[in-house]
């Protein structure tokens, strides 16, 4: 039996409010920006090439490291430390000016170097202009954190929708205008200003010389989920980097669709669920009865919502690839499949993580990013030479290997067993068996292959999700109306405290 949505004691009512009021204004913004990033993907798709996509992920590789360097953690340290005061925040604000500044001239300086080490001379320039946004975060990571730990999830909501558009505006103008490659590079830059102006507008803080017995822990906080955000994104970029440097420019660009088009589904979902939680687990993180509640609560959720997303993408993608990207993009086909199965298991682990840090268990997270920061690398570079597809499906077979520990970890700490989070899992599950086998038969024996891939792709789809919520309605009705009471009670009343019975 699935848990029903946490009930907690009376004086979280407040709390229950600001969680189902962030998940309607999240999820509003997410709408949007699902709807404007898939649109801009898709034109700009058809305006450049695999190559020009492959050239601007090489430049974002370093980025997206020395990015993680530059923030150290600050925003997290801010979210999960409730007692800050103003001088504090001011002194940590000063520090992520600097780390930033440090950041960017390390990224000017080594731009020659990761030139030189993937033959490009274009890249040289690319890793400079991209490493601008190290301004940015410096401007962002301290109001954003305040804004994370108030839970405004409103102007949460409206400083991500207004940077998404801006960002797919300049994106699809300059490719228009015949900017290529560097259409890819003004739309993020042109996004991530914006984000930060808004959020440095609505959450101001000030600056002030750093004293070190005042942010000291703050600072080693910081640290370790800066250290573990950077082993881990250096294991997660190194199949690209090892992609294009092994298989070449174009290879990458494939695989990084399919990347982005296996991710994008469970990315929006699991990030419009966790944005939310983030800051609700940073507020209970005293009360371990209360987070397990809250955990298998949105471990449900996310099962449910992703699971038929990204496993119906992997039978689905042959069709997908065709009808949607077109057909040079037919090599990311196979590495589409094996990462959509893939992105649940991220997903999933996700949440795991995030709880772990919100119960200051950052050190074994740590230790376990760097375990996979040297597994990882070693078996996409052994993977590689037998093309992208077993690049893909390294991160699939290896994936539950790397999530054991830190679940039994966190299952230790909130006191819950293997198998009641087997238990949460299992009507996603048993329903998404169901509709893989279901289109599998339809596509292999009822769906003339002479068709259209659009209409394939549409009977298809309609197919899966037909029988998704058959499997749902008939053998777990229960949990169904559970959930539809729940959600039609916080709208009647959010400020009550839950009435459903765990």
């Amino acid at each position: 039996m699935n848990p029903e949505p946490p009930q907690p004691p009376p004086q979280h009512a407040k709390l229950d409010a600001e969680f189902v009021g962030g998940l309607a204004w999240t999820a509003g913004a997410k709408g949007v920006t699902q709807a404007v990033t898939w649109l801009a993907v898709l034109i700009a798709a058809h305006l450049l090439t695999p190559t020009d996509f492959g050239t601007v992920q090489i430049a974002g590789f370093i980025g997206t490291l020395t990015s993680l360097l530059a923030e150290f953690g600050i925003g997290i340290a801010v979210l999960h430390m409730l007692q800050l005061d103003r001088r504090v925040l001011a002194q940590l604000n000063t520090v992520s000016l600097v780390f930033c500044s440090a950041a960017f001239a390390c990224s000017v300086a080594i731009a020659p170097l990761v030139a030189s080490f993937f033959r490009s001379d274009q890249l040289r320039m690319l890793v400079i202009v991209n490493s601008a946004t190290f301004f940015i975060t410096a401007a962002q990571t301290v109001p954003l954190g305040l804004l994370q730990r108030d839970m405004d999830y409103r102007r949460l909501s409206l400083a991500e929708s207004i940077s998404v558009v801006v960002q797919a505006v300049v994106t699809v103008g300059s490719a228009f205008a015949g900017l290529g490659y560097w259409s890819l590079v003004a739309g993020p830059l042109s996004g991530k200003a914006v984000g930060a102006l808004l959020t440095a507008v609505w959450k101001p803080v000030g600056f002030a010389i750093p004293r070190w017995n005042e942010i000291r822990v703050h600072m080693r906080f910081g640290m370790e989920v800066a250290l573990s955000r950077i082993a881990s994104t250096a294991y997660s970029q190194a199949d690209g980097m090892i992609v294009g440097r092994i298989i070449g420019r174009s290879a990458l660009g494939s695989y990084q669709m399919a990347m982005t088009t296996a991710s994008a589904p469970a990315e929006k979902i699991g990030q419009l669920i966790m944005r939310v939680a983030g800051p609700l687990f940073a507020r209970i993180q005293e009360d371990r009865t209360l987070v397990r509640r809250y955990f298998l609560f949105i471990t449900d959720a996310l099962a449910l919502s992703i699971f038929p997303l990204v496993f119906g993408l992997a039978v689905v993608a042959p069709e997908m690839v065709q009808a949607v990207l077109g057909a040079k993009w037919t090599d990311a086909i196979r590495p589409l499949q094996w990462l959509a199965i893939f992105t649940a298991l991220r997903t999933m682990n996700g949440l795991m993580t995030q709880v772990l840090t919100s119960l200051r268990f950052t050190t074994y997270s740590l230790w376990i990013s760097i375990l996979s920061f040297v597994v990882m690398p070693l078996s996409f570079f052994l993977a590689a030479h037998w093309g992208t597809s077993a690049v893909a499906a390294t991160w699939t077979l290896t994936a539950p290997l790397l999530m054991f520990p830190p679940a039994l970890k966190l299952f230790r700490e909130i006191k819950c067993t293997v198998w009641d989070y087997l238990r949460i899992l299992a009507p996603a599950l048993v329903a998404s068996t169901a509709m893989i086998v279901g289109v599998y038969a339809l596509k292999t024996w009822l769906v003339p292959g002479a068709w259209l891939p659009i209409w394939r792709l549409s009977i298809e789809v309609a197919a899966g999700g037909i029988i998704y919520g058959g499997i749902l309605y008939v053998f777990y009705r229960p949990l169904l109306t559970r959930y539809v009471q729940f959600f039609l009670r916080l709208r009647k009343n959010r400020g009550e405290a839950l009435e459903v019975e765990v």
